[in-house]
């Protein structure tokens, strides 16, 4: 193949997409990149314009991490430069020569206005993937995450209002809890960019339920011969600080160090130090369900998908 990404998992961010990208990097003719979302093509998303707390957690240096001979694998990271974008495609063919297809799952790009334009430019070709999540939950499970982090401190209502005061939340700066869940906005600029044979939209529900169909989907999609990958454990699974405070302090201390950490004395960590996230109060879902309730509707007009389940 030539040298350039031609898979894209955009997102949405807490939709199963950690999950989704080990199972299709376990394909024999998919590579995966060193860092699973190198964010590239958002180039209206500055890493110089986030925030304190966020930079600490995000621990992204891109001339420092380039500089390395062997590049260690990350989760995230905003990759601006072009030549620093091919050496992740390169590298990642380079550990699966065999490789046909090279996956970026950046699941910034469904947030950003421009990710659709710059992708389209770079390789018209590409074949992109969606897979959605009932918004309502998926805003939910980014609140525990941003609690787990020491990212938010305020109640979920509290936290959701402040939130849909502001004209647009702002990826590095605010949570975008809500902004997030908007798909039908976000949808339509890549169907603009990408016709239905470039593009493929899923439901995180069928990955849940169906795994090994949804993979059919996929392999039909990218014209690649079905596999049977191992399930992915779930990837992200909720929780949040017992001690809020305690947690606080501690993310401040070990953000510059946690990849440096032994996987053990992290899972160690979570154990003593998280406890299982609590159950969406009904107050707040029948709030973020009025909250989506037009962007739903127009989510289905848009793409055809029977939404019924979300409402």
């Amino acid at each position: 193949m030539s040298g350039v990404a031609n898979v894209f998992l955009i997102g949405a961010a807490k939709a199963g997409t950690t999950a989704l990208a080990h199972m299709l990097g376990q394909h024999p003719n998919i590579a995966s990149m060193a860092i699973k979302e190198p964010g590239h093509f958002c180039t209206d998303i500055h890493p110089s314009d986030f925030s304190e707390r966020y930079h600490r957690l995000l621990q992204w240096d891109e001339p420092n991490y380039f500089n390395k001979k062997d590049l260690p694998q990350r989760h995230i990271g905003f990759v601006q430069q072009r030549g620093n974008y091919h050496r992740l495609v390169h590298e990642a063919l380079k550990s699966k020569p065999q490789a046909t297809h090279v996956l970026d799952a950046s699941t910034a790009y469904l947030y950003s206005k421009t990710a659709a334009k710059e992708l389209a430019h770079y390789n018209n070709k590409a074949k992109v993937i969606v897979i959605l999540r009932d918004p309502v939950d998926r805003a939910f499970s980014h609140y525990t995450m941003a609690l787990k982090y020491g990212m938010e401190n305020a109640s979920p209502l509290e936290a959701f209002k402040r939130e849909a005061a502001l004209e647009r939340a702002q990826w590095g700066r605010d949570e975008c809890f809500l902004e997030l869940g908007k798909y039908d906005q976000q949808i339509s600029t890549w169907m603009d960019r990408f016709s239905s044979k470039h593009l493929l939209i899923l439901l995180n529900d069928d990955l849940k339920k169906t795994p090994q169909k949804v993979m059919q989907r996929i392999t039909e999609f990218l014209d690649l011969p079905t596999f049977a990958p191992s399930e992915a454990k779930e990837a992200n699974i909720g929780s949040v600080p017992k001690y809020p405070k305690v947690n606080a302090m501690g993310m401040r201390v070990l953000a510059p160090i946690r990849e440096k950490l032994p996987k053990e004395l992290v899972a160690g960590l979570k154990k003593v130090m998280q406890q299982k996230a609590p159950d969406l109060d009904p107050e707040v879902e029948h709030w973020l369900k009025k909250y989506y309730s037009a962007h739903t509707d127009q989510l289905e007009m848009l793409t055809n998908l029977n939404l019924t389940h979300w409402k």
